[in-house]
């Protein structure tokens, strides 16, 4: 598989009513330095999207949940991925909010890499995953989620 130079990227901070928000734990072993934490659902933007489409795909795909739309983005990043087999990609992320109310999650739409990829989905405070331990990704996580949060209200 031929991977991009630059890679379009849309994520959502899924909302419940309590606050909590969903989180996938996920592994990268393509990377050069391989690392296992906790994202936001969401993934690459097709060609013939915008960024909101591929954020209402790729929600609907990592958990089943049919939205409309997302509004605009509450945070955007620039960021680096380098490969185990050397290629380096930039990226570039929006992110999106949307409140809900609290379900289970579906696979029924997961791509086959992500049965591999994906170890667990679960709701999380952030005081929770503050005080885990757990690694997440992007840095700024809590603070994306705190725009999140009011951007909700």
């Amino acid at each position: 598989m031929t991977r991009p130079a630059h890679r379009r990227v849309s994520r959502v901070v899924l909302l419940d009513e309590h606050d909590r928000f969903l989180l996938l734990l996920t592994s990268s072993p393509r990377l050069a330095v391989p690392v296992t934490r906790w994202i936001t659902p969401g993934g690459g933007v097709e060609q013939h999207e915008d960024h909101a489409q591929g954020a209402v795909r790729e929600l609907f795909e990592e958990t089943g949940l049919v939205v409309e739309s997302l509004g605009a983005p509450i945070h955007v990043l620039h960021g680096q991925s380098v490969f185990s087999d050397g290629h380096q990609q930039t990226t570039y992320t929006e992110f999106f909010a949307h409140r809900t109310q609290s379900f289970t999650p579906v696979t029924d739409h997961w791509m086959e890499n992500e049965f591999i990829d994906i170890a667990e989905v679960r709701w999380w405070t952030s005081d929770e995953l503050a005080r885990s331990g757990e690694l997440y990704s992007p840095e700024p996580l809590l603070d994306i989620v705190s725009l999140a949060v009011a951007a909700t209200r």
